[in-house]
């Protein structure tokens, strides 16, 4: 398995590269494992560097990850909540673009399809793109599926078979893209001149003032904040024009940036250029900001490992809700004992009797969690906490939640 030191920036390929966060070595967080595997698991440095010439804050390793997608156990669409978000997302543009049904809709990193499925049923050409065998799982016909990883070498090929797209939508997968000069160069080839490229993922700046460390495991490389998104894409006469502050992303809280060819008439807006600035002014080129919240973080994850452990010797019976790859960086680095976590409930049947990375918790159905008779779930989907708290099985049954972001509570 290739799990090389990285040398220079994903970015600009500078090697003024400074090491800021240090949370020891953990398996990748997306490999669900059954019993078998345990004695073969593998763990890697999880450590992040920050980019001191283009402010890109990363991975200090290149982990090969693409194994991953062999065996891929998460399916987007096992989320309600998320696929209610995308179909908002998809709403907004296919009024806002105008859509005729000849246009062509790319979504990058499809999964199982879970937002390309919102689109009107009217749109000829809907091209889900993913290199994973979720793709298997789309089971929509106006969906054309192409399992392939989206580089500049395949998007050449792509055009030889398809139109370019009117919309290219990217959802949490720009931290997964190893290569991000070959990947921007493949959206500036296929991307119509009067086209728009959406992209979602979870903010820098965020998880650096908020302390959300679950969001950093192998499979997310890189780290966003505006200014490093608009210095790679504008090598390739890519321009931001547009951002907007989600609460719901498939990560948690996230950043949507929106993208159009150089020349096109989209107007930059001054709440853009507002944020740029104020990026700079927060201090994304201050290594201390991120020291600090390499501090924040070992606060937090001693908060946290103190409430459920106050929790156990109470008496009370605990377990985890959802298993998440986010989750299994908490789990790993609170370091809960398998006496005082057993389980951790799921409602994606593709991990159901499969071990969580590293703490190796048995993953279980909502049911049968139920049926444990847990008194307290440590909640690994913390984004989504508004929709358990009203619609969880678990809570209607008097179940209550810890929830570790954006400030620990119970409920």
């Amino acid at each position: 398995m290739r799990n090389k030191a990285l040398k220079s920036c994903r970015i600009c390929n500078s090697k003024n590269l400074s090491k800021y966060l240090d949370l020891g070595k953990h398996p990748f967080s997306n490999s669900f494992i059954n019993k078998k595997q345990i004695r073969l698991e593998k763990k890697f440095p999880l450590e992040l560097v920050l980019c001191k010439t283009c402010y890109l804050s990363q991975l200090s390793i290149i982990p090969d990850t693409k194994f991953i997608f062999d065996k891929y156990d998460y399916l987007s669409s096992s989320s309600r909540a998320l696929s209610n978000h995308y179909k908002k997302l998809v709403e907004t543009l296919s009024k806002q673009e105008k859509l005729k049904k000849d246009d062509v809709v790319m979504d990058i990193g499809c999964n199982d399809g879970i937002l390309l499925n919102h689109y009107p049923d009217y749109l000829k050409n809907i091209i889900g793109i993913e290199p994973s065998n979720a793709i298997n799982f789309v089971n929509k016909k106006k969906i054309i599926p192409l399992k392939q990883f989206f580089n500049f070498n395949n998007s050449k090929n792509y055009l030889k078979k398809f139109d370019k797209p009117k919309i290219i939508t990217i959802t949490n997968v720009l931290a997964q893209i190893e290569d991000l000069n070959d990947f921007a160069k493949g959206l500036q080839n296929v991307l119509r001149d009067d086209g728009i490229i959406v992209i979602e993922f979870p903010y820098l700046k965020d998880m650096i003032d908020k302390g959300f460390f679950d969001l950093i495991y192998h499979e997310h490389l890189s780290y966003f904040s505006l200014n490093p998104i608009k210095y790679l894409f504008e090598k390739y006469d890519l321009r931001l024009f547009n951002y907007q502050k989600v609460e719901i992303g498939a990560s948690g809280p996230a950043l949507r940036v929106f993208l159009c060819k150089k020349n096109f008439k989209k107007k930059v807006t001054k709440k853009l250029k507002k944020q740029l600035k104020k990026e700079l002014d927060w201090g994304l080129s201050n290594i201390l900001k991120y020291k600090n919240f390499s501090k924040k973080t070992f606060r937090i994850i001693e908060n946290i490992r103190g409430v459920i452990i106050k929790k156990y010797k109470e008496g009370y019976n605990l377990g985890c809700y959802t298993a998440s790859a986010k989750g299994n960086t908490m789990l790993n680095c609170i370091k809960i004992s398998k006496k005082i976590f057993k389980y951790t409930s799921e409602n994606n049947k593709r991990k159901i009797n499969k071990y969580t990375p590293g703490t190796h918790l048995k993953i279980i159905n909502d049911v049968e969690f139920i049926n444990k008779r847990i008194d307290y779930a440590l909640l690994l989907s913390w984004n989504y906490a508004n929709f358990f708290l009203k619609n969880s099985e678990f809570k209607k049954k008097g179940g209550k939640f810890i929830i570790p972001f954006p400030k620990l509570k119970i409920k």
